[in-house]
């Protein structure tokens, strides 16, 4: 079945939605991965959850507090920083 499964995250801003279509299911991992490599576009708490299309129920979830979310977000930025201040 195309795009079986249905991986939204979210944090508290309502612009900042992101929905993710997967014809294979979505693990822990696999969801903590997406999570962290779309962590730019969030602010605050991120909640993600996968929901099964077919059985029409959640499967798998996660939740990233804002300190761990701002801390990431500051690491991601440092680089990038130094980099200017050299130029």
């Amino acid at each position: 079945m195309q795009n079986r499964f249905r991986v939204e995250m979210y944090d508290e801003v309502k612009s900042n939605d992101l929905t993710i279509y997967s014809e294979q299911g979505v693990d822990k991992e696999y969801l903590t991965e997406l999570i962290y490599s779309n962590i730019s576009r969030f602010d605050g708490n991120i909640k993600a959850y996968v929901y099964d299309t077919l059985k029409k129920k959640k499967t798998t979830g996660a939740f990233v507090p804002m300190e761990i979310t701002q801390s990431i977000k500051k690491q991601i930025g440092l680089p990038t920083a130094l980099l200017l201040d050299s130029i």
